[in-house]
This record gives C-alpha cells, structure tokens and sequence, in this order.
C-alpha cells in the first residue's frame, strides 16, 4: 500500500516496499526495505505474517511477535487494529495484548479508519460508527461502497459518480461528479474541508466543481494548505493555487511522454502560480479542455497520432470559449510557409525540436505576461 504521512520535519512515504524519509524540502534523507507496513505521524509499523517492527522517526527501536499471523490493519500511537472477515482484533502495543477481538458485524469488513477515538468502519452493505470506549455503535448506515473517509463529523463515499457526504443524523449530502465512469477510483480522502479523489493516476480536488491537481499521482496526503503527491518524485501543490483565478493554467500535448517533461519542467522550475498539465493526443487535449475550460496556454505538438496539431487548432476555433487560449506548436517543420500556416490557424508562436528550455521558457514568460495583461483589462 502507498502512503504518505506528513510531520513538523520530515515526510514519510511507503511506496514500492520501502519506506522513504524526505525533508520540507523533498529532499531524501533515508530509505529502508520494508513488508507491510502503515504509518502514523513519524511512526511505522511494518508487520510480516505476525513479526512486528516498529520505526520510530524512521529508526528500528522495538520487535515484537504477535500472537496470530495479521495482514489487513491500520495503526495509531497505541494500538494495532487489525480486521480479517468480520472480525475485530485490537491489539495493544504496551504489554502486546489483545483488548479486543469479536464479530462487529454480520458482513465483511472492506476498511477501517480511527479518528477521534471513534473507529469507523465499511463493510460490504453498511458503514459503522463505534465507540470502543463505551462499547456501542453511535451510527450504522446502509450503504454499499468500496472506498470511504472521514474526519471524524462527516463521511464521505462515493457511489454512481456522486460523492455522498453522511454526518452523525444520517443526513446525506450529495454531490454529482463529472468522472470518467470507466476509469477506477483508488482513493478518496477528506482533509480541510475539501474532498480529494484518486482516479487512476489522476488527483482532483473537489470544492463545488472539480480542479484538476495531477495526471501522474501514486499517493498523496494533504497538510496545512500543501498537497504534497508522490509522482515520480515528491511534488507539492498549493490548495490556495489550485483554486485561485489568477493561477496558469498550462496544457502540454504530444505523443513522446519526454516531450511533454521536458516542457512541464521547464515550466515548473522557472514561474511560480502554474499548473501544468498533460495529453498524448489532440483528442485528449480536447477532452481536458472541455472539463477544464479555464486553461490559458496550450503547448500543442504538430505531428500526432489520433487528432494532429493542426486538425486539434482548428477545432479549438471553431468553439468561442477557447478564444483566449494561447496556442505555442511545438514543431520539427522550420519551413516558413508552415509556421505561416500555423499563424493563420491562431497559433501565437511557435518552437522548433528538440525542445531546450533555453527555448520553451521565453515563450511561455511572454505568454504569462500577456494572460495576466489580458485579466487586468478584464
């Protein structure tokens, strides 16, 4: 299971089955080979069969053997909450003793989350609210879902493209969705008061409409404002950014997924307030367009499997509320009757392969400057 755990100092992330340590400022300090294990703030419980070890800020400072092999389980400072079937085992880290373990409900448990001294939990037709202490259940909903979260006042699931938010009176909120019905949902999350959904490798977030985070998201986490998603590398996006109007809004297309790095990085390691973006054809980018109309600049390759640069441009101006967006080709043609061409289509420049962000980042900082002249006069 991927995952990432966010603290005053470091940044915890399990992927791959290693267990990685980075500071604020992304940089790795750390990595250990690990089995299956969970975080909670700095600490990691890795668990193999029934052999437990625990890391603390990412050092080895306690093993123990539990009394029964365990694979599914989450953690908190103090206890292992380990489910299989429909049964609950607690198990305590002082004293390695089971305070817990009984059938909480006639159907399979899918996932467990505990907040607020509350453990929450999904089986297969309900979603259960129960309060160990007292030893009652304080909320039972029917509901069928595979995913689900919590903050510990509302529940969110997702079912038929419509996000449901459930709090304590049963009272259902429900939020239709604009998603791909065919593509997967991996993970949803509540963190801040917004809604965060994992498609496939897509990351949106979800305030009143959709916003678009990432194309590329292996896991993410969110803390104090930063969405800090692990794609190849760690990244980290601005909630205010993501939301705000005066951010740009860049869409790269091409075919070769190098291309398309090279363009992005170049772009994220030279402007500040952009978010950049990614299609493989121009039918995708149309696609991305249509769901994300507030794009502002387009890097649009010329020669392209599916729908071509050209046929991609013509498209875009045949629909009025892409007059503002601003077109670059990216293009191996140095002929001029060509790039006059371009120009007639309403393309606003243009940069010749292979791409040196010598070239792609002039272009996009004259670009910038003419988006944000553009909103002044607004």
């Amino acid at each position: 299971m991927n995952e990432i755990s966010i603290t005053k100092d470091y940044i915890y992330l399990i992927q791959n089955g290693e267990l990685i340590v980075l500071d604020k400022d992304l940089t790795q300090k750390k990595s250990i080979k690990i089995k299956n294990s969970q975080l909670f703030n700095d600490l990691c419980i890795d668990i193999d069969k029934n052999i437990v070890k625990m890391y603390k800020k990412s050092r080895l400072y306690y093993s123990y053997q539990l009394p029964k092999e365990i694979s599914k389980f989450i953690v908190n400072d103090n206890y292992i909450f380990s489910y299989e079937k429909n049964i609950l085992t607690i198990f305590s880290f002082i004293g390695n003793k089971v305070v817990f373990n009984s059938a909480i409900s006639k159907n399979e448990i899918k996932d467990i989350k505990f907040v607020n001294n509350l453990l929450f939990v999904l089986t297969t037709s309900e979603i259960l609210v129960l309060d160990l202490i007292q030893k009652k259940v304080k909320l039972k909903v029917l509901f069928e879902s595979v995913l689900f979260d919590t903050d510990g006042k509302y529940i969110i699931t997702i079912k038929d493209n419509i996000l449901h938010k459930i709090n304590f009176d049963k009272y259902i909120t429900k939020y239709p969705l604009d998603l791909d019905p065919t593509s997967k949902i991996v993970d949803i999350k509540i963190r801040e008061n917004y809604f965060f959904i994992q498609q496939e490798k897509n990351l949106y977030l979800f305030d009143k409409k959709l916003y678009l985070v990432t194309q590329n998201c292996n896991s993410f986490e969110v803390k104090d404002g930063i969405v800090y998603v692990y794609e190849s590398i760690m990244q980290k996006y601005s909630i205010n950014k993501i939301l705000k109007k005066d951010i740009i809004k860049v869409l790269t297309v091409d075919d070769s997924t190098t291309m398309r790095l090279i363009i992005k990085s170049a772009i994220l390691n030279n402007f500040k307030d952009v978010v950049v973006y990614e299609a493989k054809n121009g039918q995708i980018a149309l696609d991305m367009l249509e769901k994300n109309p507030d794009i502002n600049l387009m890097f649009l390759d010329w020669n392209m499997p599916v729908l071509n640069g050209k046929d991609t441009v013509i498209k875009i101006r045949e629909n009025p509320k892409f007059d503002k967006l601003k077109i670059i080709m990216a293009t191996t043609e140095n002929d001029k009757d060509k790039i006059r061409e371009m120009i007639t289509y309403g393309v606003k420049g243009y940069i010749i392969k292979p791409l040196k962000p010598t070239s792609i980042v002039p272009v996009t900082k004259k670009m910038i400057e003419l988006i944000k002249q553009e909103r002044e006069n607004v």
